[in-house]
């Protein structure tokens, strides 16, 4: 495989946390407590993925921790930006929308590797050890959703159903904010049985039909959301 030909088409992001320890006592303590903490796990769908908390340090000014994330994923797609665009969606539906305007991770940067290697930078509101530990495997979970079969649904529906959604854009606050909607029927995207069967991490039993027509309403949103970031870029998912 030629892996220089694979990673000059690549898109390449620019790391914003520069990874070295900290001097301050409160980052010498963050660092020493969770750096270096490492999580390998199978996925449903793929082969072996492994995190490791590779830097750990906090910002007295903004009051912030960051933390580097580097991942080793062997089923991960070319483009890191629809990784990107699959793990932020994940994120949104698991933690994000619970916790409403105050979330623990403050930001998510996700910054390209290799072809199977990249790492995830986190803004963190906390200098509690154990919370810390508690986002670092939330990056776990996540990307252990994308990897699964429902994922692979939601992915289907976008790759058939994207053009029929239209893009809008409006420029608001200095910046240009994307949105994305259609008028189909979302009856189009119910998984059917004996052809979409799979198991939802949120459900403990065999879907019936009305649960599968929850489920096209998940799809239409995860198209919605990711016609939108394809438009957007970089600068969507700084709105989203």
């Amino acid at each position: 495989m030629d892996i220089s030909g694979v990673i000059s088409s690549i898109r390449l992001a620019q790391s914003v946390i520069p990874e070295q320890e900290s001097t301050s006592e409160t980052r010498r303590k963050i660092f020493d407590s969770v750096a270096g903490q490492e999580i390998s796990f199978t996925p449903e769908v793929g082969e072996e993925i492994n995190l490791q908390l590779r830097n750990c340090a906090y910002d007295d000014d903004e009051k912030l921790t960051y933390m580097t994330v580097a991942v080793s994923d062997p089923n991960r797609p070319d483009d890191l930006f629809q990784l990107e665009t699959d793990m932020r969606y994940h994120y949104l539906q698991i933690y994000a929308r619970t916790e409403l305007g105050n979330p623990l991770v403050k930001s998510k940067n996700f910054v390209e590797l290799g072809p199977e290697d990249y790492k995830v930078e986190l803004q963190v509101e906390s200098t509690d050890p154990p919370t810390l530990q508690l986002s670092f495997e939330r990056i776990e979970k996540v990307l252990a959703q994308v990897h699964t079969e429902y994922h692979q649904f939601l992915r289907s529906m976008y790759e058939e159903h994207k053009d029929k959604f239209e893009v809008t854009k409006e420029f608001e606050d200095g910046q240009m904010r994307y949105s994305a909607e259609s008028d189909m029927d979302k009856k189009e995207m119910i998984p059917q049985p004996g052809e979409d069967d799979f198991e939802l991490w949120t459900m403990d039993r065999d879907m019936q039909m009305h649960d599968r027509i929850t489920i096209s309403h998940y799809a239409y949103d995860f198209v919605k959301y990711a016609v939108g970031a394809e438009a957007g870029g970089d600068n969507y998912f700084a709105l989203s």
